[in-house]
């Protein structure tokens, strides 16, 4: 599947979205710079990217062409197009109902519409009789193959900055912010400093919005693998990402802890055999 991707999807299809998806998005975002500035107080709601829905829009649209491309390579053109159809609509009756998360002032905002897009996917690929790890894979590969795409060079510098101080503490600050707890649908977050040995610094959540927004859409099922693309994007970046929990899968935090350069041994490989054991032990 990988070498017909590297030649059926285009280059600018899922950048837009999948290069900062995922649950861990905060390091990704702040280092390709869409967040100039820590959490303001003066700012408001009007700032808010979400309320562009035209772009929303495209930007589904986008990720849609290349999903469609890749459907159609797994289950034939008929299912692909009625999957990719329904998702449009399902896209366009989300877009109105985004949850507020504080506008500008939340450096990762930028991060949540890969929720609306799982929840577009999740219902009209379970009604073709796909399931939620059939959805994360297709989103995994995808996202896998964008980074292939990506000079290792560029990868590499834009790892580099999510250890610069500056960063440090926009972090810092925008973890303390979430703690006000402002808006309910948003992220919560503590700051985890370095320990000298393995960790140059982590973050906790315990309260996520992508995981949120999908538990209530009823799409929970799909969260576990959203948090699989942390992984791939950190290895091709060299952040050195190590995560024992998530929320996703029912614990009480999602520990991200970083260290420059560390490899990162966990994977889709890696981690599926654990989610499929506590999903069975759920159903159980």
């Amino acid at each position: 599947m990988k070498n017909i991707l590297e030649e059926k999807i285009s280059r600018r299809l899922f950048f837009k979205c999948l290069l900062t998806c995922g649950c861990g998005c905060l390091a990704s975002r702040l280092a390709l710079g869409d967040s100039q500035n820590p959490p303001n107080e003066s700012k408001t709601v009007t700032d808010n990217p979400l309320a562009d829905r035209a772009m929303l829009l495209k930007t589904f649209e986008d990720t849609n062409d290349g999903a469609l491309q890749y459907m159609t390579q797994a289950y034939g053109l008929d299912v692909a197009r009625g999957i990719a159809e329904e998702a449009k609509r399902q896209i366009e009756a989300l877009l109105p109902l985004i949850p507020d998360l504080g506008g500008a002032r939340n450096i990762v905002i930028r991060d949540f519409p890969v929720a609306l897009w799982y929840v577009a996917y999740f219902r009209p690929m379970k009604a073709h009789g796909k399931t939620a790890e059939e959805l994360g894979k297709m989103i995994y590969d995808l996202f896998e193959t964008k980074l292939r795409q990506m000079p290792e060079a560029a990868r590499r510098s834009e790892g580099a900055k999510l250890f610069l101080p500056e960063h440090v503490d926009k972090l810092r600050e925008w973890a303390r912010w979430t703690q006000k707890r402002e808006y309910p649908a948003n992220w919560v977050a503590s700051f985890v400093p370095g320990n000298g040995t393995d960790c140059d610094y982590g973050y906790d959540y315990t309260e996520c919005a992508i995981v949120n927004y999908l538990k209530a859409h009823g799409a929970d099922e799909v969260a576990p693998y959203v948090c699989l693309n942390d992984f791939i994007r950190s290895r091709a970046y060299g952040t050195g990402l190590r995560r024992t929990k998530t929320l996703a899968q029912g614990d009480d935090r999602c520990d991200f802890r970083y260290k420059k350069n560390y490899p990162v041994t966990q994977d889709w490989h890696t981690e599926i055999p654990v989610i499929r054991k506590r999903m069975a032990e759920r159903i159980d």
